[in-house]
C-alpha cells in the first residue's frame, strides 16, 4: 500500500510540472524579475524535489525532521513556509530562513539560494560543500559554481518549448555530497558533468 502512495505522489508530481511549464508565462518573465507565479511555482519544486532525493540513512540518525533553508528569498520563503509541519517520506518538514553563511550547518537538508551577491553565494557554497545538503537556486550559472541543482528562468526558455528541460543538475557535486537525486528527476533534466566551478565573475555575468 505504502509503494502505491509513493507511486501516486511521484506521478502527481510529474503533472505538476508539466502542467506549470505550459502554463507559466513566457513574455513578461526576465531572469532579474519575478511573478508572484513564480515564487510559488519555486516553492512547489522545492518541495516535491524532496520526493526525488535520498539523503545517506545516518544523517537522520537521531532526527524526525527534514530541515529546508531558504536565503535571499523572501517571497519563496513566505510561498513554502505553509508547508512547514508536513509529513515528507517519513519525515517532518522545517522551513527556516537562515541569514548569514554562519548559519549554514549540518541541520539543513536543503539550501535554496536566492539572488544574493556573488561573493555571498560562494561563502554559502562552501558552508555547505562536504556536507549532506542539497544546494538550490534559480540563479543564471548557479552549477557552474558548484551549485548542485538550478531552476531554469521561464524567460530563457524556447517560445515554442519544443526539448527544453525545466532543470540543470551539477551530478558530481552531487554524488560527493553522498546524495542521489532519482533517475525519473534526472530524465527531466540537463545534466552537468564538470566537476571544477567557475570563478563567479565568469559564471554569472549577465547575458
Amino acid at each position: 500500500m505504502k509503494n502505491v502512495f509513493w507511486k501516486i505522489l511521484r506521478l502527481l508530481f510529474c503533472l505538476l510540472l508539466i502542467l506549470s511549464w505550459i502554463t507559466m508565462p513566457r513574455t513578461s518573465l526576465s531572469s532579474d524579475s519575478h511573478t508572484p507565479q513564480e515564487h510559488k511555482i519555486t516553492a512547489l519544486y522545492l518541495y516535491n524535489f524532496l520526493l526525488f532525493v535520498d539523503w545517506p540513512k545516518n544523517v537522520f540518525s537521531g532526527s524526525n525532521t527534514i530541515k529546508v533553508g531558504v536565503y535571499g528569498a523572501p517571497e519563496v520563503y513566505e510561498a513554502i513556509k505553509p508547508m512547514s509541519g508536513k509529513m515528507i517520506k517519513g519525515k517532518m518538514l522545517m522551513i527556516s530562513c537562515p541569514t548569514s553563511p554562519g548559519d549554514v550547518d549540518d541541520s539543513l537538508k536543503v539550501l535554496f539560494i536566492g539572488h544574493g551577491g556573488k561573493g555571498v553565494v560562494k561563502k554559502l557554497l562552501q558552508k555547505a560543500r562536504g556536507r549532506h545538503i542539497l544546494t538550490v537556486s534559480d540563479m543564471e550559472g548557479f552549477v557552474r559554481l558548484g551549485g548542485m541543482v538550478s531552476f531554469k528562468h521561464a524567460g530563457d526558455l524556447p517560445k515554442d518549448g519544443q526539448g527544453e528541460k525545466r532543470f540543470v543538475i551539477n551530478l558530481p557535486a552531487v554524488d560527493k555530497s553522498g546524495l542521489k537525486i532519482r533517475s525519473r528527476l534526472l530524465r527531466m533534466s540537463h545534466i552537468i558533468h564538470d566537476e571544477k566551478p567557475q570563478q563567479p565573475g565568469k559564471a554569472m555575468k549577465g547575458r
